[in-house]
């Protein structure tokens, strides 16, 4: 725990600054390094080291295409469900697995680039900051009130520790702590109850996606490079699909 809280007093406020006051290429880079280590680590705990190349080689494509048409990544992703359906019935189930690891975790972690598209709308850093803050509040209660009163569980199967009271209550006090960030800095109230709640909910649905994997090759963390909150992976599981979801809305112009 007194890791975990040392880490996180450091990396806030270093988020925080690059956000609102690094420039655009810097956080382009920044968010390419991510993506590297995030690659790294997937590619290391599904044991497909060897394929590091072809990981990154394919999601830096296929960063590049999503950030000129947003739409495509729904596109992708049924294909690709389709294509391990279809799989299941007619090939070896192993062969079928490999891939779905494999393209699984371009595709997965190919989301980052959503955090640059964010950035770049207008107010777009704050913005991005909102879907952060939403987040990090949202699984702190998440993490607490499932720990404390956490009775019934949301995906035995998945994630042991995850329950519907400590679910509800991220999503509850992570959409509360966006409307008061944006009460406090002049934002659309409506738009900051649509973000936090878009934001907690897909958080949910990403770190679950990411836990399957978990599971099945028995490991607690992506990596330990964060001391006390793991990998890159374990970091942004819950922000990639949330960024997704968030510019799309904005994009569509839902808030």
């Amino acid at each position: 725990m007194i890791k975990r809280i040392i880490s996180a007093g450091l990396l806030i406020p270093l988020v925080l600054a690059i956000i609102l006051y690094a420039p655009l290429w810097l956080i382009k880079l920044i968010i390419l390094m991510v993506g590297l280590l995030s690659y790294f680590e997937w590619s290391n705990f599904t044991g497909l080291k060897e394929r590091y190349l072809y990981f990154v080689l394919t999601a830096v494509f296929l960063s590049t295409v999503l950030f000129y048409f947003e739409y495509i990544f729904i596109v992708l992703m049924l294909i690709f469900l389709i294509h391990m359906i279809i799989g299941f019935k007619n090939i070896d189930k192993n062969r079928i697995l490999t891939h779905y690891y494999l393209l699984g975790g371009i595709l997965y972690v190919s989301l980052y680039t959503f955090f640059v598209n964010i950035v770049k709308l207008d107010n777009g850093r704050w913005l991005f900051l909102l879907v952060c803050v939403s987040i990090w509040v949202g699984d702190s209660f998440a993490y607490f009130c499932g720990k404390s009163f956490g009775k019934i569980k949301l995906a035995p199967n998945i994630s042991p520790n995850k329950t519907y009271e400590g679910a509800i209550c991220g999503v509850i006090f992570g959409t509360i702590s966006s409307i008061m960030f944006a009460y406090f800095l002049n934002i659309d109230l409506k738009v900051a109850f649509g973000v936090g709640l878009v934001s907690n909910m897909a958080g949910i649905f990403g770190d679950l996606s990411e836990s399957v994997v978990k599971r099945i090759y028995n490991k607690k963390d992506s990596s330990n490079i964060i001391p006390g909150h793991g990998g890159m992976l374990d970091r942004l599981d819950s922000l990639a699909f949330s960024a997704y979801l968030v510019y799309l809305m904005f994009l569509w112009k839902i808030f």
